[in-house]
């Protein structure tokens, strides 16, 4: 059997035999931010069953990859280098006393079709930024290894940099943002950890929140585990015009699924729903 759909261009055909199962999904990304486009994934799986699904079952799949291809457009994917018009719209609440801190809320390409709601995470100790405020932002891959437009990757506008790789300190930032969603106590130690490793001495290293992991074990377990991300899955947003130290607008790290990984979420939603219609002709 064969299932041909066109969804705003977004091309999926699933076939079904004996015993393979194929998915090819072709979407073209054009109306992305900063020209992403994926031109196909062909990816073929071994299957010991028959497939056989009724008209009905194939508008329930339909609209369980309608929903997933509505989502991977939605959601900001790994992007190329470019520039963005951001606005910064809102906290969490999560504060020391005198700064909101890490995470927020924000939107990328401000005021178009593509507008996106996105996280951000702060590292910028010497820059502010205030609600609803708008700007323009260059967007750096932090696998492009180019760091020349972020404001703590280029030794010319950051007085710490010296000798450190500015690779290695976009990951162990990246690292510390990763760690955000499973130590919703901890946002003021991890947005301590974030402002010291790029400015070192902005906060105490003493410091610890609830669960006791001090400012300082933050900073070595970045140092330890920064391999351990992706930088495919992260960007870095700086504001545009000639870089200062002091006295523009905050710089923020966002987290972003890659393109495989949106991909292979829909491959597992479409072979589980497949198996679970299957399964009631096997017990029967």
């Amino acid at each position: 059997m064969t299932l041909e759909c066109l969804l705003s261009e977004k091309h999926c055909r699933v076939t079904g035999a004996l015993w393979q199962l194929t998915l090819l999904v072709t979407m073209t990304y054009d109306d992305m931010p900063f020209g992403n486009r994926i031109a196909f994934t062909n990816i073929s799986f071994a299957a010991a069953m028959s497939i056989s699904v009724n008209t009905e079952n194939w508008m329930k799949l339909l609209r369980a990859i309608w929903v997933l291809v509505a989502f991977m457009i939605v959601t900001p994917l790994a992007q190329a280098d470019g520039t963005t018009k951001m606005e910064f719209t809102g906290v969490n609440g999560a504060n020391n006393g005198v700064y909101y801190v890490s995470p927020y809320t924000g939107i990328m390409n401000y005021g178009t079709s593509n507008a996106q709601t996105v996280v951000l995470f702060c590292d910028d100790i010497n820059n502010e930024v205030s609600i609803n405020q708008v700007w323009n932002a260059n967007v750096t891959g932090l696998a492009s290894g180019n760091f020349s437009q972020t404001r703590y990757g280029n030794g010319s506008i950051n007085p710490n940099l010296g000798g450190t790789n500015p690779q290695t300190l976009y990951e162990e930032a990246a690292w510390l943002v990763t760690q955000f969603a499973s130590h919703s106590g901890d946002y003021v130690s991890l947005q301590y950890a974030l402002w010291d490793l790029m400015t070192p001495g902005a906060e105490p290293t003493n410091f610890a929140n609830a669960d006791g992991t001090t400012v300082a074990q933050w900073l070595a377990l970045a140092a330890a585990n920064y391999g351990q991300i992706n930088p495919a899955s992260f960007i870095i947003i700086t504001n545009t015009g000639t870089l200062t130290y002091k006295g523009q607008v905050q710089e923020f790290i966002v987290q972003t699924p890659e393109p495989a990984t949106a991909v292979l979420l829909l491959i597992g939603v479409v072979l589980m729903f497949l198996l679970i219609r299957r399964s009631p002709q096997h017990s029967a």
